[in-house]
């Protein structure tokens, strides 16, 4: 009986956790970080402000959180464990796992382009460190799958190790998401079609079609 009520303290906490994380996401994309209380938070996820802070503390606690959720997805995974991953690292053939690669980053992009702002606001600040580490994470994951990549074709002659990881880097990233999707108003399909086309051309030397 004891365990059937831990388990469901710890469903419940773990229910209270995700509106709270929620509220804040949708909240600081809809009016930024600063514009946002964490009483307004605790009124959007139905909790008391004191749950909000006995859950994360603070504010640069919970933006942490927020990201770190945006990018991991609800299973928490990196991307290098994630199955679209490992499968596009699997792919006989070069332009497959480019395919996939774009198809796979393209859910994570989607969560974290509308927090550019967000972290934008608060570069100059200590929560900045977060999208900052997070950034340089994303690059080091960049140059071990350039390596990997390059077991299933050459990168084109001429283009060293570095770039490749800047091309992955600016290509793959949420700058470039934002302003193509969001802001100018690309159909997700047509950016993954283009940003696939240019990394097999820039990449591997692949000529693809138009499509």
């Amino acid at each position: 009986m004891k365990a059937v009520k831990r388990d469901a303290r710890r469903e419940k906490s773990a229910q209270t956790r995700t509106r709270i994380l929620d509220a804040a996401y949708a909240l600081w994309c809809e009016h930024g970080y600063r514009a946002t209380t964490m009483q307004d938070i605790a009124d959007r996820a139905g909790v008391a402000v004191q749950t909000t802070y006995f859950s994360f503390r603070t504010k640069d606690s919970l933006l942490q959180a927020v990201h770190d959720r945006t990018v991991l997805g609800e299973d928490g995974q990196p991307p290098e464990h994630q199955p679209w991953y490992t499968a596009a690292i699997a792919a006989p053939a070069i332009d497959d796992a480019v395919a996939t690669l774009v198809t796979g980053a393209a859910g994570i992009l989607a969560r974290v382009a509308p927090m550019l702002p967000v972290f934008e606001s608060v570069s100059a600040d200590p929560a900045g460190a977060v999208f900052r580490r997070g950034e340089q994470l994303r690059r080091d994951s960049f140059g071990k799958l350039v390596t990997l990549l390059e077991r299933t074709a050459p990168l084109r002659p001429g283009l060293s190790y570095a770039h490749a990881v800047d091309l992955l880097f600016v290509l793959l990233g949420p700058p470039l998401y934002r302003s193509l999707v969001i802001e100018s108003g690309w159909a997700e399909h047509e950016w993954a079609a283009w940003v696939t086309a240019t990394l097999l051309r820039d990449l591997f030397g692949r000529a693809v079609p138009p499509s």
